[in-house]
This record gives structure tokens, sequence and C-alpha cells, in this order.
């Protein structure tokens, strides 16, 4: 019972984590898709985690029954051959573009946040990820079970100690939060699909991805809704690439280090499962790429040249295109039933 307890929490910190990468742990998403439409936008937050649970629990469940080894196999079971073989181009690079945004991100932590060069942090996050990567599926896990329950801590005890109720407005007649907040969540958990098809093929145990998926949603969920208050309470921090830490710098220097840490940790946990995933996706693509670290080391490339863009205008111009190209994929996942168990039946 203890041993199923630890997967469950384990596969709900890995649902969390490859979710939660730079913009979301520093804020700059969240007011992009939710907090600049004011209390609109909680509902925004709120319909965004429904989404994100059902469509992710789902879809594991899914890639389970079916017995898929990346996500190529889920899409091709799911929309066919010619479809499914468009929608995982789009897809790879959905994802690899993300993942250069994550390395953007790391450079923005040690930039604005340290004052020290983007390139340190950019070349730290490719060291420590190749790190983790190296102990496979267990790795993962790991760096999802360490960082994620740092980042809720920090969220719950600065929205404890900050103390206030945003001073927020109702904006009548504005609906674009519905398709922010759609097409929020449909990018982060199609671009997530990539760890957890694999993750959900190493769990036995179904019971676990149903509980993990269900409890990994919800605090999602829960930890967006409360960065969405901060930040609605501090419209003066808006305009930084890293909002929340601007937030937590008022706490002291110690406490702003300590959340600069556990954001570079975030985009760690996004960064490495991306890279997992997308290396299975490389060698179930091209078969002639037989080492998994050969695979890595070709995204490590694409994901670094990336992040030369810059980490705030990738969020600006990325985000917002991704997420209008995944939100049909999305609703349609969510349509199509359940394969019977054991039958790999649409």
């Amino acid at each position: 019972m203890i041993k199923k307890i630890i997967r469950v929490l384990q596969v709900a910190s890995a649902f969390i984590g490859t979710i939660v990468g730079a913009g979301f742990a520093s804020g700059k998403e969240i007011v992009q898709f939710f907090t600049q439409y004011q209390d609109n936008g909680t509902l925004g937050a709120v319909l965004s985690g429904i989404v994100i649970t059902l469509a992710g629990t789902k879809m594991m469940i899914y890639a389970r029954r079916i017995g898929a080894y990346s996500f190529n196999e889920l899409v091709i079971h799911i929309f066919g051959d010619r479809l499914g073989t468009a929608i995982q181009a789009l897809i790879f690079f959905v994802i690899l573009g993300i993942t250069g945004v994550m390395l953007a991100g790391a450079g923005a932590v040690f930039q604005e946040q340290l004052g020290w060069h983007r390139q340190i942090g950019i070349v730290l996050a490719l060291a420590v990820g190749f790190l983790f990567l190296s102990k496979g599926i267990r790795g993962l896990l790991l760096i999802n079970t360490l960082v994620v329950p740092m980042l809720a801590a920090f969220v719950l005890a600065v929205f404890l100690g900050r103390g206030m109720v945003p001073n927020a407005v109702w904006l009548p007649g504005n609906i674009r939060w519905v398709p922010a907040a759609v097409s929020y969540a449909s990018f982060n958990i199609l671009t997530a699909l990539v760890v957890l098809v694999p993750l959900a093929k190493e769990t036995e145990d179904e019971s676990v991805l149903w509980f993990g998926g269900i409890l990994g949603g919800t605090g999602l969920g829960l930890i967006l809704i409360l960065i969405h208050f901060l930040l609605l309470g501090s419209p003066e921090s808006h305009g930084f690439e890293m909002p929340m830490a601007e937030i937590v710098r008022h706490f002291g220097p110690l406490i702003h280090a300590g959340f600069a840490a556990v954001v570079f940790g975030e985009i760690l946990t996004t960064f490495i499962g991306n890279i997992f995933g997308l290396a299975r996706q490389l060698r179930s693509t091209f078969p002639l790429i037989s080492n998994i670290r050969t695979a890595m080391l070709i995204l490590f490339a694409g994901a670094f040249l990336i992040s030369q863009a810059g980490y705030g205008s990738l969020i600006r111009t990325l985000y917002p295109f991704f997420g209008i190209l995944c939100v049909a994929i999305i609703l349609y996942m969510l349509w199509i039933r359940l394969p019977k168990k054991g039958g790999g039946r649409r």
C-alpha cells in the first residue's frame, strides 16, 4: 500500500513538473493567459485546470491500454497513419520549441535575478539535464519528486505571507479569457503527453495512473490559481521576465535566492521531461538512431539554438501560436472513448 501511494505521488509530481516550466513558475505565461483578464482570468485558471486534469489522466490510461512506447504510437492509434504522422511532426517541433524556451528561461533566471551572464544558466541546465537523463525514467521521477513539493511550498508560503485579497475587476463582455484558457490547457497537456505516455508504459498498475493524474492535475490547478492571485495583487511585477521572483524579492535576499533556485529547478523538470519524451519519439521515427544518448545530444543542440532568441520574446510569440494549433487535437482526445482493457480498440 505504501509503495502504491509513493508511486501515485511520483506520477502526480511528474504530471505537475512536466507542465510547470519557466513560464509557469516565473509567472510570465500566467500573466499572459490569465492575469491580464483580471477576475475573468480566475475562471480561466479553473477551466484550464479541469481540462488539463481530464485530458492528461485519460490519455495516460489510453496509452497504457494500447501499450504505447512513445507519443508517436498514441497519435497514430487515435488519428490514423496520415493525419497521425502530420500531428507527430507538428508536436515534435512544438515541444522542441518549448524546450528551447526552457533553456532561455534558465538563462533569464541567471541574468535577471542573479546578475550573471545568461549563457551560464543555459549551459548549467544542459549539464544537469544530461546527468538526470542518463538515469532514464528514474532520473525523471527523481527530479520531479524533489522540485515540485518545493514549488508548492514556496507559492503557498508567499501567498499566506502577502495576506492580501486581489484587487481585481470583472471585465463585462470580455470573452477572450475562454480561448486563452482552453489554448493554454491544450498546448500544455499535449506537450506533456510526450512525457506522460512513456511514464504510463512504465506503470503497471492502472489505478496509479488514475489517482496520480487526478492528484497531479488538481495540484497543478491550485498552484496556478494561487500564482494568479499573487500576480493580480502585484501589477507592478507584470513587466518583468520573472514576475513571481519580483514578488518574492520583497521577502529578503535569502528567500528570493531560494525561489530563483526553485524556478530553475522547475525549468529543469520540463526540460528533462521534454528531452526524455522527444528522444523516444525521435528513435521511434528514425530507427537508425539506435543510441538514446545520440538522440538526446541532437535535441540538446536544437534546443540550445532556439534558446538564443531570448526568453520573453519566445513566450510572447511561440506559446499563443502553439495553443491555437493544439486546441482541436485535445478536444478530439477528450471526445473519443477509452479502449477496453487489453483490447486496444478505439
